[in-house]
């Protein structure tokens, strides 16, 4: 239902304006919902809205000034600091500033492990966290998107802090990126006080909308999602978590010992009522969690978790370097050139075709085992695996060349608020258990380093900032 605006304008002691001008904002689905959203709003007075570009700082300093109407989505406080500007009471979105970096810079990446980081000057969520943490290092301020994305894929910074629903822009972002969530925000409009007679009404406008389910329209016709869970003021109660995992002699055993198995029961016992842990094949850990049947899928790459998944923002650990193995140079040469008429086996949950030719047809296995016995036997024409994977069976070496450089393991969550609110304890202790240096008492020298987390070790004689930089 609309709502009648018959009558505002002679009851008003000022004219409600043709027009109002804000900053233009950089494309996100986020940024274009709130444009459509107030657009529709302000269309319901009769107001048009027109946009101008400007940098952030700028923008701020014309909307206290009046020389523009104000801002479409800041923090829920920036009155306090620009005091001529009154906040929309209607909460737009929930946002978290995070650090974008290397993992394989940094480790688990934060300012005590970087030299230099950026960010978009004027950006209040950001500088809040900058404040709040006594930041004192190199850093530029960017003027845009666009210039803050140049200077993290030059190298001219080892991070970059912006709002998460911008970093989801970012086109230089890969398997190795790691997202460093700080200070979650709402976002709210606000109006130069020379428009405050505008305020009810436009208040008035977005819970109309909210009822009448417009809001939730807009957001599904930007693909804006505003996901974003609560913080932990007091320690959870998860009830029963069940974890799968592949069999991984040391790390997943059968037993429910195993490196990976430690970690999570240090992680979630203190908070849960009873911890499952199933180790089986890959491909049966891995339905358990399509299924629903686990809470959790330990040992994921965050290219191979199923559908409707989460995972976790921290990786546990690296793999390692990937490769394809064949019984000759000949067989090794047709599966190159795509002409190998036998199938290519690897282990069931694992997708590799976009690592070779598209040409080439694939088996799915249970294990390595079944896949190298069929390759000894002629059945299949190559398999993709590990080097650790080659049964001590064979009489002479393989054929093999590598496919890929070893990657970040992660754990990977349902896609429900269960899941994130696991997802984001895990991350959140896990982090914990690394800065603390108690990551020491489960993994062994030679894991640390393979995952890059003795760089986020810290080392108090080497402290870069004053505060907490976690």
């Amino acid at each position: 239902m609309f709502l009648s605006t018959a009558g505002w304008a002679q009851d008003d002691e000022e004219q409600l304006p043709e027009e109002l001008v804000f900053r233009k904002v950089e494309p996100s689905p986020i940024a274009n919902f709130v444009v459509q959203l107030f657009t529709e709003a302000y269309a319901r007075l009769g107001i048009e809205l027109r946009f101008e570009d400007m940098p952030r700082n700028r923008s701020l300093t014309e909307a206290n000034k009046g020389r523009i109407a104000g801002e479409l989505g800041r923090v829920p406080r920036l009155h306090d600091e620009y005091t001529n500007l009154l906040r929309v009471d209607f909460p737009l979105f929930d946002s978290e500033v995070v650090m974008v970096a290397d993992r394989r810079e940094c480790g688990l990446c934060g300012f005590s492990t970087i030299d230099s980081f950026a960010y978009i000057g004027g950006t209040q969520s950001v500088e809040e966290v900058l404040e709040d943490l006594a930041i004192d290092m190199p850093s530029i301020q960017a003027v845009n998107f666009t210039q803050l994305e140049l200077l993290y894929t030059n190298d001219r910074v080892d991070a970059i802090l912006l709002n998460d629903f911008e970093a989801e822009q970012l086109e230089a972002v890969d398997e190795y990126t790691i997202f460093v969530p700080y200070k979650r925000n709402t976002g709210y409009h606000f109006l130069h006080k020379k428009y405050a007679f505008l305020i009810p009404k436009i208040e008035a406008i977005l819970e109309d909308m909210l009822s009448s389910g417009r809001v939730l329209e807009i957001i599904a016709l930007n693909n804006a999602h505003l996901r974003t869970t609560l913080g932990f003021e007091n320690s959870p109660d998860f009830g029963s978590v069940r974890f799968s995992a592949g069999l991984w002699p040391e790390y997943t055993n059968a037993d429910g010992s195993g490196a990976y198995w430690n970690v999570m029961g240090r992680i979630f016992a203190p908070v849960a009522t009873h911890l499952d842990f199933h180790a089986n094949t890959f491909s049966r850990a891995y339905r358990g969690l399509d299924d629903s049947r686990f809470d959790a899928l330990v040992g994921a790459l965050t290219d191979q978790t199923p559908d409707n998944t989460i995972v976790s923002r921290n990786h546990i650990d690296f793999d390692s370097p990937l490769y394809v193995f064949a019984a000759s140079e000949q067989d090794m040469q047709q599966v190159q050139a795509g002409t190998m008429e036998r199938p290519i086996c690897h282990v069931a949950g694992y997708e590799y075709e976009q690592l070779l030719s598209a040409e080439l047809n694939y088996y799915s296995a249970d294990s390595h085992l079944d896949c190298f016995a069929m390759l000894d036997m002629g059945r299949v024409g190559a398999v993709v695996g590990y080097p650790e994977n080659v049964p001590d069976w064979t009489n002479s070496p393989y054929s093999m060349i590598k496919l890929r450089d070893a990657l970040p393991i992660h754990v990977a969550f349902q896609n429900t608020p269960h899941g994130y609110r696991l997802r984001d304890w895990f991350d959140a202790k896990f982090r914990e258990m690394v800065k603390t240096g108690t990551i020491k008492d489960i993994y062994t020298d030679e894991m640390i380093k393979r995952a890059y987390l003795h760089l986020s070790i810290p080392d108090e004689s080497k402290a870069k900032v004053q505060g907490t930089a976690w």
